[in-house]
């Protein structure tokens, strides 16, 4: 009896692992660990950076993954899978930086940057999901560190930062799963990424195959309004949304200039509001707040996903961007 209880146990584990869904075999996206302000003072104008990540354990995580690549003990590697020596590296982080500011690149400088301006991750992923609760499930399977630096311009009349300065070391392919010795990276990091790429030959860029994702967002609005999902309007709302509310979030208007037809004739335009609802194409963005951890033993990001949000693109009639429009949030429980 007790071999049957157990056997049956295992079934059903494997059950409940059988039932995550395959989201994306391969997407590749940046994640800016700062966020950039301009300071003013009387001395001039300076760019902040802003660290959304534990600044300590993040740092020490890319000194360790400096050390490593130095000492050849693991390799950053192209786009391709082929591997980069540190020399060449450096090469061609020189030759950017001088062709970028006029001036070689020193022995120290190339220290500091390392030491200060890695600000972005791409990352290359794996994604699945529950059907059930919706969550997404992150896989890392390379990682790219980034050197950003910033720069002030004046756009639309306004001081607003700029990317001035970036190169990409290289892919990083973690060794397999450890968890030993682990750095809190940060507790809840959010981003907000584009899901289809119309670029040709870059399919992996930053989207998502729609023969996943449709029926994913599809379930996401349906299972949302059905209640079998709790939803949220912020991620750290106490109450979950109502229904009526859940079903209003889709509705939006829309004017439109129909033709009528008048007497005699004669025709003239006339504006008509028209009542619409945001449907699983509408839906172009994702917004992700992540907990994040890099294992040394493994050389690898490990990220869970605190909450997550399908976002829709919001424009005047005049066709202007205005912003992103979160539908809802679920999370986790």
């Amino acid at each position: 009896m007790r071999k049957i209880l157990i056997l049956f146990c295992l079934l059903t584990c494997i059950g409940c692992l059988a039932q995550d869904r395959l989201l994306t075999k391969k997407i590749v996206y940046t994640v800016d660990v700062s966020e950039n302000s301009v300071k003013s003072t009387s001395a001039g104008d300076s760019v902040i950076y802003n660290y959304k990540v534990n600044k300590r354990f993040f740092w020490e995580a890319m000194d360790y993954v400096m050390e490593q690549a130095k000492s050849k003990k693991v390799f950053f590697h192209q786009q391709n899978g082929d591997s980069i020596a540190w020399d060449s590296i450096v090469s061609k982080l020189s030759k950017q930086y001088k062709t970028a500011y006029g001036k070689e690149l020193k022995k120290k400088d190339l220290q500091d940057i390392l030491d200060n301006e890695i600000r972005k991750i791409k990352f290359m992923e794996e994604w699945t999901y529950n059907p059930n609760t919706l969550l997404v499930s992150k896989k890392v399977l390379a990682y790219c560190p980034i050197i950003s630096r910033d720069s002030v311009a004046l756009v639309d009349e306004d001081l607003q930062t700029e990317e001035s300065f970036s190169f990409a070391l290289g892919w990083i392919y973690p060794k397999s799963s450890a968890n030993k010795d682990t750095l809190l990276i940060c507790r809840d990091i959010r981003y907000t990424m584009p899901i289809y790429n119309p670029k040709p030959y870059h399919w992996w860029d930053s989207n998502l195959e729609a023969e996943y994702s449709i029926p994913f967002f599809e379930s996401f609005i349906a299972m949302a309004e059905d209640g079998k999902v709790a939803v949220f309007a912020d991620p750290d709302d106490v109450e979950a949304l109502k229904h009526a509310d859940i079903v209003k979030r889709r509705e939006y208007t829309k004017t439109e200039s129909i033709v009528v037809d008048l007497q005699a004739g004669n025709t003239a335009e006339q504006d008509s509001i028209i009542k619409l609802r945001y449907e699983s194409d509408n839906i172009e963005y994702l917004r992700f707040g992540e907990e994040i951890y890099f294992d040394k033993a493994s050389m690898n990001f490990i990220k869970n996903t605190n909450y997550l949000a399908p976002v829709i693109r919001i424009y005047a009639s005049s066709g202007s961007f205005i912003g992103f429009y979160p539908l809802y949030y679920i999370r986790k429980p």
